[in-house]
């Protein structure tokens, strides 16, 4: 088990999003994403394994990306996602807040804070996060780089907020 994963929650995630999923293998490092999410796993616990073969029906080989689009889910041979470690270097250590920022048409989205800026992430993309052990060792690049929860090899997309009285109030808030 990793720590720091909630598999039921990473599951649920999968399920909620089964239409666009990809699944890759590379050097035997298993990448699931659903381009605004992404996981790595050397080992696939038990339950997520299950979930994914219930999607795609078989588990890719080495070198192989299987994607379950509406439109299609044809392997692409080859290809591979780059995993979260490929993706998020030099990152700068980030916390999460308590503040939850309701918008319109996304949901509720997760604040995130660094020495540097702000990152807004979709809380429903954090339910792979463990709320115990999950948020200890968080990094980001930049507020609009992915941010990247080292322990699970899990990175997610932020959200632009283009709403700068938002920011202003929330640093007055962290004593910024």
């Amino acid at each position: 088990m990793t720590k720091g994963l909630n598999v039921k929650g990473l599951c649920k995630q999968m399920k909620s999003e089964k239409y666009c999923l990809i699944w890759s293998l590379k050097n035997g490092v298993h990448t699931i994403t659903n381009r605004k999410w992404l996981i790595d796993f050397e080992s696939i616990p038990r339950e997520v394994k299950l979930m994914l073969l219930s999607i795609f029906g078989e588990e890719p080989d080495e070198n192989v990306c299987l994607t379950k689009f509406h439109y299609s889910d044809e392997p692409a041979v080859g290809v591979a996602v780059p995993g979260a470690r490929d993706i998020v270097k030099n990152a700068i250590p980030a916390k999460k807040t308590n503040y939850l920022l309701a918008y319109e048409g996304i949901g509720n989205l997760r604040i995130f804070k660094t020495d540097e800026h702000f990152v807004h992430v979709q809380e429903r993309y954090l339910q792979a996060v463990d709320d115990n052990q999950g948020y200890q060792n968080i990094g980001s690049v930049g507020p609009m780089s992915p941010l990247h929860f080292e322990d699970i090899n899990y990175i997610v997309l932020p959200v632009r907020i283009p709403n700068t009285e938002d920011l202003l109030t929330l640093k007055e808030l962290t004593n910024e």
